[in-house]
């Protein structure tokens, strides 16, 4: 199964969601795969991969078409692997401008290795641009990393009408797998107030597990560990460890879309 990480707004946990969710599901035995997307490198960079070694990453299998089991490496982590990033996603969408079918790139690029893992998760930076709009066409859900403020309703509210129209437009085929609650800081009442709000007007499309402020989670990545690794025990790593859970019973009633080879024309475009 292939799962997006998107947000349109930075600052809501997504890297840590993303490297926290795909590391706690390796310790139930799971393999995983995470796709570093952004061109900040903050996955890579949380999981020990220094900046001077990031390649090859993401963008040599965008835009030069290096196959993805080339650009896989291991991880602290056992059963956790990783694609980085680098800066040269920077320029993505200008590379890719001019190419026929962009958006699916990624997809015919995941297609050799995606039956070797049992997830595969992609890190997306926060906006709609090409590699977002990559891993949506490449995915067969999408999780969305949500701060209970009210400005992140509307932006909620704009990227599910914007995966709505690409679907419209590319045909893009992933669903909504779940929003969930990060930052929840249960001491404001604002913060009380909001996390109701959201609960009431995506209901079940709301993951029940929540992630609050936790110190820990903010560190760890300083120190190129997982939460598992720096404070086992933290709120944060059980939070992530719960989320895992649920994460699992929700992928088990979701649909698999597949991903099928590229045409023989669109090889090394």
């Amino acid at each position: 199964m292939i799962t997006a990480i998107v947000s349109k707004k930075g600052g809501v946990g997504k890297t840590t969601t993303a490297v926290s969710l795909a590391a706690a599901l390796a310790a139930k035995g799971k393999r995983v795969l995470l796709v570093d997307l952004d061109s900040q490198a903050s996955t890579s960079l949380s999981l020990g991969v220094p900046r001077s070694a990031l390649g090859p990453s993401s963008a040599d299998v965008l835009l030069s078409s290096l196959p993805v089991a080339e650009a896989v490496r291991a991880t602290p982590v056992a059963g956790l692997f990783l694609v980085t990033a680098s800066t040269d996603l920077v320029s993505l969408d200008q590379d890719l401008g001019p190419l026929p079918r962009k958006e699916d790139r990624l997809r015919w690029a995941l297609a050799p290795v995606a039956d070797q893992f049992d997830f595969i998760f992609l890190d997306c930076p926060p906006t709609l641009s090409l590699a977002p709009l990559n891993a949506l066409v490449a995915s067969d859900s999408f999780i969305v990393p949500v701060v209970p403020h009210y400005l992140a309703l509307e932006g909620v509210r704009n990227l599910l009408h914007a995966v709505n129209r690409l679907y419209q437009r590319f045909g893009t085929r992933t669903h909504l797998l779940g929003l969930i609650l990060t930052m929840v800081d249960y001491r404001t009442k604002l913060s009380r107030e909001n996390v109701l709000r959201i609960r009431e007007l995506f209901g079940r499309n709301v993951f029940g597990i929540e992630i609050r402020i936790n110190v820990r989670l903010a560190e760890a990545p300083a120190e190129g560990r997982t939460i598992f690794e720096y404070d086992p025990s933290s709120t944060g790593a059980v939070a992530y460890r719960l989320l895992a859970d649920e994460f699992l019973l929700r992928a088990a009633n979701a649909p698999i879309i597949g991903l099928e080879r590229p045409p023989l024309a669109a090889v090394g475009s």
